[in-house]
């Protein structure tokens, strides 16, 4: 009976992990190639509804507001099967102008707006290319900080499949943990989604007039929370949590406000719950100069780096896309075998002056 249970309990998690996954309805492609000067060329491809396409930039499918210098192409579907159907393009300088003068909307900034570097040094054989661009940290947005039920190595395997901190596991081990880890991810979740769902029941009990349960709510936040705890892996919307207050405080004042105002309360929740934010995923490719040295991404096909970047691999810390390259100053081996042969020929002459 406890292996059912157990096994019960898994499979609702792993629905609940694949439909977060699932929950990506927003795909974005984003190019970016550089040349030796520092100068870049970008391009974003995203999918367009039929107004956008016909030129209402009010229709904007990207996650920032588009300026003149971003040229429009519409796409044929089948050039990128079914995910894009439009793609915008610019050239810069410096890979760090894409990101002046953005506006977008401060919830999605952490995947809108990364901060990008890109740096040449010279080695007189060699000269060596550095990007980075770092996605920030989303945990400010989240009420309850993943850190008080994971570890930092525990976090970076989960959302960022980091390995380091574990390497020399067995397969059997190495099981174990993750199935703690999910457990400890599920529990943060439950707690995020009932806090939010709590929090927007006692935003509107404030915009109440003379509401009898906005001071009592506070006080039993935490013993709701210890009620619905055994059954939170079945409660999927904020009208259960309203039913639960109704049978704590012995009333139907919190299902009855529900059914009145159940579009401002879903709205709300998904404000809250950054829907947006995490609806979208971002395919990031990078073509650098020269030959690569190296990248921390194991997705390279000939002078392409790829990484995918969503929402939950920023809840840990920033994510950071790094590559290194290089080219060979062909110049510098000229002059070098230059000064050889003639510091050779130089040698010579004297020895035979003498």
């Amino acid at each position: 009976m406890k292996t059912n249970k157990t096994t019960f309990k898994t499979i609702i998690a792993t629905i609940l992990i694949c439909n977060m996954v699932s929950c990506i309805s927003v795909n974005y492609m984003v190019t970016t190639k550089f040349d030796r000067d520092g100068s870049c060329f970008r391009e974003i491809y995203a999918k367009g509804d039929s107004a956008f396409l016909s030129g209402n930039l009010s229709h904007n499918p990207y996650m920032f507001n588009l300026d003149s210098d971003w040229h429009i192409t519409t796409l044929d579907i089948a050039e990128k099967q079914q995910k894009y159907n439009v793609k915008i393009s610019k050239t810069v300088g410096a890979v760090e102008e894409f990101s002046t003068g953005l506006q977008f909307d401060k919830d999605i900034r952490p995947l809108a707006a990364p901060t990008e570097t890109f740096q040449k040094s010279f080695k007189w054989f060699y000269t060596y290319y550095t990007f980075k661009t770092v996605y920030p940290c989303i945990s400010e947005k989240i009420p309850v900080a993943i850190d008080e039920y994971m570890t930092e190595n525990e976090q970076k395997l989960w959302f960022q499949g980091d390995f380091s901190a574990y390497l020399g596991m067995t397969g059997l081990e190495l099981k174990d943990k993750m199935d703690n880890i999910e457990n400890q991810f599920m529990s943060w979740y439950y707690r995020n989604v009932y806090e939010v769902y709590f929090n927007v029941v006692y935003n509107f009990e404030k915009l109440s007039e003379n509401s009898p349960y906005l001071t009592l709510l506070p006080a039993a936040k935490d013993t709701v929370f210890r009620i619905l705890e055994p059954e939170m892996d079945l409660f999927d919307d904020i009208e259960h949590i309203n039913h639960t207050l109704d049978i704590y405080f012995k009333t139907t004042h919190f299902s009855d406000s529900y059914k009145v105002n159940e579009q401002q309360f879903d709205r709300m929740c998904e404000k809250y719950l950054l829907e947006d934010l995490f609806s979208k995923e971002i395919e990031y490719q990078l073509i650098v100069p020269g030959k690569l040295i190296n990248a921390n991404t194991f997705s390279v096909y000939r002078d392409t780096l790829t990484w995918k970047i969503t929402a939950l691999r920023l809840i840990p810390g920033d994510c950071e896309l790094t590559a290194t390259s290089r080219t060979v100053n062909i110049w510098a081996f000229a002059v070098v075998f230059f000064l050889i042969v003639l510091s050779g020929y130089c040698f010579l002459k004297l020895r035979t002056k003498s």
